[in-house]
Order: C-alpha cells, then structure tokens, then sequence
C-alpha cells in the first residue's frame, strides 16, 4: 500500500529531523507538528477502518493519501538539503506546508465519511449473523515434515527413472504451468536420501527465460563446491562430471536454445548419469531428447482440501465445521493449482475464521473474469495482497525490485525496508528486528518462500516464486510503487526506478538521460556486481560489461534515499546527493585507494554504506563520519576510520554493523561512540594507513560494548603484538561468535573465553600458542561450532562435559596433534568432525571415534579426513563437497 509506506516514512522523517542537531531549528515547528498529527490521524484511518482499496472510492482516498504524503516529504527533504550546505537556519516557506496541512484536512474528512459508509455496510451484512467462529491461536500440527500432497505417485515414477538399470545418459523431463508444483517434485526427488546415495554428484540451476550458460555453469559448479575462470567455466563443469555418475536438475528451462548451448558439457559417463529438466513448454521438453516426461496435472479434489488445510488450519483436516462446505468452495475455485491453494490458505490462516469472511474471499474468486491462465493465477493470487495488513503491503510489493530466481538475502531487504522508511518503530525494538518480524509474516502467509536458514534458525536469505513476482510487478505498475521496465519511457513521476541489465546506446547517454527526467526519484537500484555470481565477476568481465560507454551518474538527485550502482564516477560526485540513506556504491575501476570526501558529513540521513570494490583496494574515510548520527551499518571491504575529533560528542547510537574496519584505535572515545554495535569485524595490517603495535593496546575496551554479538579480529601477520594480556576481559558476555587469526594467546588464555556464557561459535586460526590444552570443566557450556586452524598442539584433554552441544567441529593444520580426544564422540550433538592437514595420529583417532560410534548405534556421525581422500583418489568430488558445505555452515556464523 503507497498510502502506508508514505505516511509511515514522512513520520519517520519528521522524528529523524527534529531530532537532528542542525535541522531542529530550520522549520516552523507548529507546522511541522500539525503535519505529524494528521500524518498519524491518516495512518490510523488506513489502518484501522478497513480501508484497504477494494472498492473505486477507497483506491481513490489511498491515491491522495500517498499525494498528500509525498507532497510533504518533498517539500521538507527539498527545503533540508537547500539549507544544510549553506548552514542556514531561514525558516520553510509557511505557504508550501499550510497547503499541505490543508490538503491533508479536506482527506481527512473525506476518510471519516469513506469509513462510515463502510462501517454502515459491514454492520448490514453482518446483521443478525450468528456464524462467528471462535478465534483460535494457530494449530499445529503433529505429523512432523509432511509429504508433498499429489506428488506421492510422481516422485515414485522419477526415482525409478533414475536408479532404474540404464547406463546411457537419461533426460527426464517435468511439464507443467507455472505454479502447477514441478519445482516441488523436482526438489522432493533431489533432496531425497536415497537420491543422495545413489549418485556421486548432484547439482542444481535455476535457468529462466533470461538466461546465461555461463550463470548456469556457474550455478552447478556451486553446488558440487567447484570454481573455475570465468572463461572456463563450461570445460571445468565437464571435468567435474567426468567418470562420475551426476545428477543435473536444470530448473524452469524456456528455450531448446538454452539446453543446446550447454547440453555438450554433460558428458555420457556410460553409469547411468540422469538430467532433470523442469518447464512449462511441453516442446522444449520433446526437442530436449527426453526418455520421460512426467506432465503435471492439477491436484484431485481430495488432495486439493488436504493441501489447503496444512496451509489454513496446519493440519491435515478442518477443525471447524461450519467452514467446511465455504472452505471446499475456495478449494474448488482454485482449480487445483498447488500455488493458489497454498496462498490463499496462508491468507486464510491470518484471517477471520467467520463464514461471512470466507464467503467474502469465494466470492472474489467467482468474480475474477475468464483470462488467460497466467493472468487468472495473477487475480487468484492477488486476494492474498488485497487483504494484507497495510504494514506488510509495501514490504510484499518491494520484493518484486529483485530479479526473477535470485536469491534474496535477508539482511539485505530488511536494510533497505528500513531506508526507504516503510518501518513503523516500536519501543524497545530495534527497526531491524520489527522489519525481520514482518519478513517472517510474509513467509507464514506463503508469500515468500525461505532459501535457506541460519544456524539459530533465522531466515538468511529467501525467494519469491516467479508468479508471485509477476504479481508485485503487476500491483506496482498500477499502482506506481516501482518502475522496472527495459524501456526507458518517460520518468518524470517515478519514485522507484530498478534496472537490472547494463542499458546502454552507442554514445553512452540513453540511461542517464532517462534518469535525469526522474526530478522525484528516492531509489534507484542497478543489478551490483557482488549480487552477480562470483564466476561472473572479475575485473575483466567488469571491464566488458562497464566499457567506456557507460553511463556517469547525474549529478545530484535532491530526493534520492536509495542508490545502488556501479559507475566511474567519483565517491565525491556521489555523495553530492545529500538525502542518501542507503547507498551501495561500487567504482568501476577502484585500483587507487577510495577517498570519502568530507562532504559525507552533509548526508543528514545516512543510514548504511556499503561500498564494494574488485580487489584489495582500502576505502579511506575521512574525520567527519563521526558526526553521521544516523548510520546503522558500515560494511565495506576494507574502510579504514580515523580518530574521530575530541571536542565532537555525537554518538552514534544507531551503529550496529562496522565490518573489516582497518587498523582501528578502538579508544575509550571510539568505544563511546559506538556503544550499541552488535557486529564488529576488525583487520590490523602493518602495510596499510594508520599501524601502530600501540594499536592493540586499545583491545580491553570490546569488553564494554554490552550489545556486541559477534566479533572478529584479524591480524595480517603471523607473529602478531594482538597478545592475551591486550586480550585479556576483552570480550563482553554477550558475544556469540568470535573468530580469531594470527592472535598469539596461549591454551590456558582459553579459559577466559570458554566462560562466556552466551558464545556459540569460535574459530581459531593460527591464534593460540603451546603444546597443550586441558579444558576445566563449565567452558564451553553452549558452543556449537569449534574451529582449530594451523596451531602446535600436541596434547589435547577434553571430554563429552566440556562441549555438551558440540555439532561441528573443524581440525586443520595440527600436524604434531597426538589424537583427537575419545570421549569427545559421546558428545549427542555431534553431527561432523572434519580432519584436513593433520597428523596421521589424529587421522586415526578419528577413525576410532566413528567406529566407536557405530558400536553403540550412533551412524548419525560423519568423519571427514580430507587429505586420506584426496591422497587415496576415492570420490574426491565428494569428499570436497562435504568438506566445503561444512565450511559454509561454520561461515555463515559470521555473515
């Protein structure tokens, strides 16, 4: 909803300014104030009148709500950033906000008459009515991970067709619409543990209508934990699937052009090597050389209402009669089209449970005209947005700015929900955790589907189906949310502008000149080069994609809060655009140090900075990003931040992620200026700006940083001054990951360490000093994941008492470790022990350790001795993809 998102952000606004130190005093505050009162006075009508756009009069009053909203804002963000350069403090034209406020009154009355009428409306319809259903917490259910409903029969036929006795290469093929469930089948198949067994490699591509060999190459290289150059990447794919028997799901498939331009590099091992292809084409199946095709069919009446039911009421039947017979209604409805049925039952499980409302819902389903199939699942799908609570509206449209198949990480869309001010604060919580609640909400409603999971169980990144984009795509033009056309029409009046592909004409101007009409845009977003696959994104590919015709960046955008974009323009000719709140910003050729200029100081509202540069390069910032009261994230890939100004007291109490910050002095001054920071990554290089041994010194002040959740220090030598007496009570009691390298501590120093009590993670590389390491008992009472990296130890005492939790454990480069400690495999949690570059000895106290296990029932444990699978050649492709997806777990402790 426009009308939401623009109130919520002009309110926010108007805090963040009055709050400001040099902005206070530079409007009329009684004008300011009557324009936050009925700013609140509109939001409250939207949010708790029913006003939701479904009727011509409601979509109207939302239209001029957002107008009024917007009006506001521009008036204001304009006004601020003609004073702040010049420092004045003359007053905004009084003119501009009565008109406004004016403005904002005449809706207000027409709100009030629009919510009567509704009010009026609902109380004849409901009338008399005595078919209210008590409102009951969700339930769940008790039948644990459930089977895919329909497909039982089709994932029998596909595993047969892939383990079946045929050793000539097979293509099976999956045929179905869009939202018809081949992904799901596919997906059951894959992650199936026989699946698993039975084949020596698995990988995985998503292909779509837009698609690249070399992206799709670089997908499956991924999922078998290979790399190669960008232009090898095809040939090294070969070789990885050479003598192996692989299985090749290519997701989504548009064109026969797409299978012919990579089909040669899936090699016929003679083993019985199968490729899944997935489409909506039943064509492109045939002309692919499919032996199977398995077409999908809508799901019977029976599936339909199970299906339903694990998505409205979470388990397999209706606990209330009365919906019944108008449930089956909307189930009929749904034609049987997995996706509709599981949309509209996570609408349905947030929704009343009265007869009148789902008779409400079937009704908007009869009266969906007869179209075309893509665009019936659109209006299907689109009762799901209609009755979204006005919070969660803008949020569900904005996902739509990402590209079709892309993962989408979630710290990144919550960091940019929470800059384009689409987040209500609440006391006591932060933004981002207000803004990861309303992600989770989208998820429970079936609206976003989850990529994958952190270790404590949080959404690390997600996904929309690409029907469900359609849908955002389609609200969003109508509504004028976002444009992300190839087209570059007129863009006078738009806000939002996403470009995903490098536009370009001969002479270089067709994008900027396009974008330059744009006087009222707050975003724009260009596909960034560290969203791209890694394969694709070497400074040579760079250098093909980004020629010397690409486009510079207009000079100022007075309204621009969003900006992500890769341009040969300098740092100081981006930071010209004053209202920036969130800016990703990576030089095309950044082969000198990046200077920030001063004038980052004038950038009122900054609130992440995130800059990416294709090497090593040391992004410099200057003194004045002290006073950036507002920055909430720093992540750069090196950045290093001077001593802010003694006589300057602005903390920045905003701050919570400041990553690979080079050569810190992480003073008593620094430390109060940065007191609520939950993410600190700190890099000490002797051959960059600002080294000094004194620096270390400083070390004792992360013990006060009390909301510090995870930590990493780095030192780029080996014979580091980052010792434990520098160390020691270093570390706050709330720290949960810490990784340590190049530190010179000793074993004994780990006490300190092991008794803190909220740490879950912890990676030593070349950290600790000695020979041995006798653990007391009541350290380590809560960490799951232990990496031990290149260190002389020789003798290691511990037991299953002194990592309860234990789940993975890492061993690299101990070459003189006598074993690995028996009793450590009594340790129930324990899922992995990974054992590379280490001494034999403790190779085969590993060994012990699983057979031990397995002696007492225990196959749960996987024993990973990297170097006796490499050195003996047995499935080295595995072992690699083991070891690797180990890594990662433990990596994405630290993301």
């Amino acid at each position: 909803m426009a009308a939401y998102a623009a109130l919520v952000s002009l309110m926010n606004n108007i805090e963040q300014m009055m709050s400001h130190p040099r902005l206070s005093t530079v409007f009329d505050k009684k004008q300011i104030e009557a324009i936050g009162e009925k700013a609140d006075g509109l939001l409250d009508l939207i949010t708790n009148s029913n006003i939701d756009g479904g009727s011509k009069e409601a979509s109207d009053l939302e239209s001029q709500i957002a107008s009024a909203a917007h009006a506001a804002e521009d008036v204001i963000e304009s006004h601020i950033i003609d004073q702040i350069p010049a420092g004045s403090s003359h007053g905004c034209s009084l003119l501009d906000l009565q008109q406004i406020i004016e403005d904002m009154d005449g809706i207000m009355r027409k709100g009030a008459e629009l919510k009567e009428k509704l009010r009026a409306r609902e109380e004849q319809a409901t009338h008399g009515e005595m078919d209210a259903v008590e409102e009951k917490q969700p339930l769940t259910t008790t039948t644990g991970k459930a089977s895919p409903v329909g497909l039982e029969d089709d994932v029998i036929h596909i595993m047969d067709k892939l383990t079946i006795h045929q050793p000539k290469q097979q293509i099976i093929s999956i045929v179905g619409m869009g939202g018809m469930g081949k992904t799901t089948l596919a997906l059951n198949v894959y992650e199936n543990s026989f699946i698993k067994e039975h084949f020596d490699i698995r990988a995985w591509a998503t292909v779509s209508q837009q698609y690249c060999a070399k992206e799709i190459f670089s997908k499956l290289l991924s999922s078998i934990a290979q790399s190669g150059s960008e232009n090898d990447l095809g040939l090294e794919l070969h070789q990885s699937l050479w003598g192996r028997r692989y299985l090749i799901v290519l997701d989504d498939i548009w064109s026969v052009e797409a299978w012919d331009e990579v089909k040669r590099y899936f090699p016929d091992n003679g083993n019985g090597s199968r490729i899944v292809l997935t489409t909506r084409l039943s064509d492109v199946a045939s002309d692919c050389g499919s032996s199977s095709c398995i077409t999908m069919k809508p799901l019977k009446k029976d599936q339909s209402w199970v299906l339903f039911c694990r998505n409205a009421f979470q388990q397999e039947h209706c606990p209330y009669p009365q919906l019944e017979s108008v449930g089956n209604e909307i189930v009929r409805l749904c034609r049987g089209l997995p996706l509709s049925i599981v949309v509209i039952g996570g609408f349905l499980l947030k929704s009343p449970r009265t007869v009148g409302f789902w008779e409400d819902v079937a009704k908007n389903i009869i009266s969906i005209p007869n179209s075309m199939e893509k665009q019936e699942i659109l209006d299907v799908l689109s009762l799901s947005y209609n009755h979204l609570p006005p919070h969660l509206k803008p949020c569900f449209l904005y996902m739509g700015i990402f590209e079709e198949d892309r993962e989408i990480r979630a710290s990144r869309i919550i960091k940019l929900w929470v800059a384009e001010g689409f987040i209500k604060p609440k006391r006591a919580q932060m933004l981002e955790e207000i803004a990861e609640g309303y992600l989770n909400d989208l998820v429970d409603r079936n609206l976003v589907l989850v990529g994958r999971h952190r270790y404590n169980g949080k959404i690390r990144s997600c996904r929309l189906h690409d029907l469900i984009r359609d849908l955002c795509l389609k609200v969003s033009e109508k509504d004028k949310f976002f444009y992300a056309k190839r087209a570059l029409n007129n863009m006078t009046e738009e806000r939002r502008f996403i470009c995903h592909d490098f536009i370009r004409s001969a002479d270089g101007h067709e994008m900027s000149d396009a974008v330059m009409s744009a006087h009222l845009l707050r975003s724009l977003l260009c596909r960034s080069a560290h969203e791209m696959s890694d394969a694709l994104m070497s400074a040579q590919l760079l250098r093909s994609l980004v020629s010397s015709t690409w486009w510079k960046l207009p000079v100022v955008f007075n309204l621009l809060r969003v900006l992500t974009v890769i341009s040969d323009c300098s740092a100081e000719d981006v930071m010209q655009n004053l209202n920036l709140r969130c800016l990703t910003f990576e030089p095309f050729d950044s082969g000198a140090w990046v200077w920030l200029p001063p004038s980052i100081s004038l950038i009122w509202n900054l609130q992440t900075l995130s800059i990416h540069v294709v090497n090593n390069s040391l992004v410099v910032a200057p003194i004045e990003i002290w006073s950036l009261s507002q920055l909430r994230h720093v992540e750069c890939k090196r950045i290093y931040l001077p001593h802010p100004p003694p006589n300057d007291c602005v903390v920045m109490g905003n701050l919570q992620t400041l990553t690979k910050a080079v050569n810190l002095r992480l003073s008593e001054e620094v430390r109060k200026r940065i007191p609520n920071t939950s993410k600190l990554h700190l890099i000490y290089d002797k051959k960059l700006k600002g080294y000094d041994d004194c620096l270390f010194d400083h070390l004792h002040n992360l013990g006060s940083l009390h909301k510090l959740q995870s930590l990493k220090l780095v030192s780029t030598s080996a014979n580091s001054s980052c010792n434990a007496d520098r160390l020691k009570c270093a570390f706050p009691v709330s720290l949960k990951k810490l990784s340590l390298k190049n530190c010179s501590l000793d074993w004994n120093d780990l006490t300190i360490i092991g008794s803190l009590p909220q740490l879950e993670a912890l990676k030593l590389d070349n950290s600790v000093k000695g020979q041995n390491w006798s653990l007391v008992n009541g350290e380590f009472l809560r960490l799951r994941f232990l990496s031990i990296i290149n260190c002389d130890l020789r003798c290691w005492d511990a037991d299953s008492s002194h990592f309860p939790v234990l789940e993975k454990l890492r061993l690299e480069g101990l070459m003189h470790l006598e074993e690995i400690p028996l009793d450590i495999g009594e340790i129930p949690t324990l899922e992995i022990i990974s054992v590379d570059r280490c001494s034999e000895s403790a190779g085969i106290s590993a060994k012990k350790i699983k057979e031990e296990e397995e002696s007492l029932g225990n196959e749960g444990l996987q024993i990973l001795d990297i170097d006796e699978s490499i050195d003996a050649r047995a499935e080295p492709f595995i072992v690699a993809f083991k070891f690797l997806a180990f890594r990662w777990s433990l990596d994405y402790l630290y993301d």
